[in-house]
């Protein structure tokens, strides 16, 4: 009998994918868990390569776009009165991480639970490698980081499935959910790699203020107060941080000056970094 299901949402992931199933098999048991790969709308051969790293995965394929459409797919092949774990294709997390991540679920102390993220940025220009180290000093990061890695207990996960179709599903769920209801599980850590480059960053950051926004005017308004203020007071208390910090604050004010000078895009698109996503 499993203890979860892991989705795993793909759209041409075939330079990430079999270096996530690799990481994921790493003391993974098969009798614990049930992973589904949801090859969305791909190109490339990310079906081909989930079958040949992980022939015990489940891979579905659709020609149908969207995250959200990928995940609800999956969502309907998860074992029922199970939590479910939410995984992007392109970060690395070990079995023994998720099985810390699903503890609080699985025991009904909570109905969601997220870990702790570590962003390698050593390959990153040095501009890119400043903004994630100020990055770090956002509040936010008190609880964790909702997102890209997360787990719902099977009640949680009826709250929110089906994903309307939205750009940030992740703050979506997260906005769904008390922050009480919310586990932080700091023995679950993932990695995830920086944008190379300054302009792939400024993309990056562009969709999730996007998304955050239209999550907002669906009317989940953020859980959480001003994070400005508080960066900023922690910079007098460790001034070190003080370049790192003009530079978080700098991309992300023309973050909000580009977008209210340009129209939204559609929800539902994929985009993402593309300079992480190189085969090597």
């Amino acid at each position: 009998m499993t203890l979860a299901t892991i989705l795993i949402p793909a759209h041409n992931e075939v330079a990430t994918i079999g270096r996530t199933l690799l990481h994921l098999s790493r003391g993974l048991s098969f009798s614990d868990f049930r992973i589904v790969v949801i090859a969305n709308a791909c190109s490339d051969a990310t079906a081909a390569k989930a079958r040949s790293v992980m022939p015990e995965a489940v891979v579905l394929e659709t020609s149908t776009p969207g995250k959200c459409n990928a995940l609800n797919l999956g969502y309907r092949e998860a074992d029922p009165g199970k939590p479910v774990i939410c995984l992007d294709a392109d970060l690395d997390v070990t079995a023994e991480s998720l099985m810390a991540l699903i503890r609080p679920v699985s025991h009904g102390t909570a109905r969601a639970a997220c870990g702790q993220m570590d962003v390698h940025a050593s390959e990153a220009s040095s501009v890119v490698r400043a903004y994630y180290k100020g990055w770090r000093t956002n509040p936010y990061f008190d609880r964790g980081k909702f997102g890209g890695l997360f787990a719902l207990s099977s009640e949680g996960a009826k709250m929110v499935f089906p994903l309307p179709e939205i750009t940030a599903d992740d703050e979506f769920i997260r906005r769904s959910f008390a922050p009480d209801d919310i586990a932080l599980v700091k023995d679950c850590r993932f990695a995830a790699r920086a944008p190379l480059d300054l302009s792939s960053l400024f993309n990056v950051r562009c969709r999730s203020l996007r998304g955050a926004r239209e999550v907002q005017a669906m009317g989940l308004l953020k859980p959480d107060g001003a994070s400005a203020a508080v960066v900023i007071g922690r910079v007098l208390h460790q001034p070190s941080n003080s370049m790192p910090v003009l530079v978080y604050l700098a991309v992300n004010t023309a973050v909000r000056i580009n977008l209210a000078l340009r129209s939204s895009g559609k929800a539902g698109q994929w985009e993402r970094d593309l300079t992480t996503r190189v085969v090597r």
